[in-house]
């Protein structure tokens, strides 16, 4: 049995910190078969990814998280990002232009970018966008405590049920998966449109520590570091970037 993390945040989304590399060798390192970096409305960090994962033994599937005008959107197995802002149904529409399929990432819950279940149930309803359309997050990591309505109504709707992370950091990597026949992306393809996934959840409450490090890691980001990279030889002086924030304030110059 395979093992999939399907919604990933690099540093190409405003609000992750994980470098390319780092996300990689995390996911080698808690043993995924299969991972989808999905930033927002961004693809480049999933193609970047794609040509390096045989490094760590792994598979990529490009993707990314569209911001439609209903809620959030996975789009998985495309090439490029329909453009932000457009329907649900329009963009399950491009997404299935270009051969790739979707899932309802943190569905229900109320939150901003939850898909509801009238758009949901909408879609479903489409001729086209039904083919498209083919998962949905029951359990993610990050709305851990916002879960239980996706969960319920799972039951009664025609979709794959998925686990995922939405890490935004290293660790988090992994710790939403799901399970699937095999262990290459195109099994992970054809379990998710028959249906055939099975989710294994984060069963841990997010700790005020972990909220602290995400915090701690997006205000470093605004320096300018990148952290996570596995690459970086020496650790981050904030003596530096303490330095570097007074310049900034005594010339009025934007913290970037």
């Amino acid at each position: 049995m395979g093992l999939a993390d399907l919604h990933i945040h690099s540093i190409y989304s405003p609000d992750a910190t994980i470098t390319i590399r780092a996300i990689l060798k995390q996911a080698s390192d808690v043993q995924l078969n299969v991972i989808a970096i999905t930033d927002h409305d961004e693809i480049r960090g999933a193609l970047e990814a794609a040509k390096i994962a045989h490094e760590y033994d792994l598979e990529v599937v490009p993707g990314a998280e569209i911001s439609t005008k209903d809620g959030h959107l996975v789009a998985l197995f495309i090439h490029e990002v329909p453009p932000a802002g457009r329907s649900l149904i329009e963009t399950l529409i491009a997404i299935g232009e270009q051969g790739g399929l979707a899932i309802a990432p943190h569905p229900f819950n109320g939150l901003p970018g939850s898909l509801s279940m009238e758009a949901v149930v909408g879609a479903l309803t489409h001729p086209y966008a039904k083919t498209v359309l083919k998962g949905m997050e029951t359990h993610n990591m990050s709305t851990h405590s916002f879960n239980s309505a996706a969960q319920k109504l799972a039951i009664y709707l025609p979709l794959a049920k998925i686990a995922s992370s939405d890490a935004h950091l290293y660790w988090a990597i992994g710790a939403g998966r799901t399970q699937f026949e095999g262990d290459t992306a195109q099994d992970l393809r054809y379990a998710i449109e028959n249906n055939a996934t099975m989710p294994i959840p984060y069963e841990e409450e997010l700790s005020a520590r972990a909220v602290f490090s995400w915090m701690r890691r997006i205000t470093l980001r605004q320096f300018g570091y990148a952290s996570d990279s596995p690459s970086a030889s020496q650790p981050i002086n904030t003596q530096k970037i303490a330095r570097t924030l007074i310049r900034k304030i005594k010339r009025k110059e934007p913290a970037e």
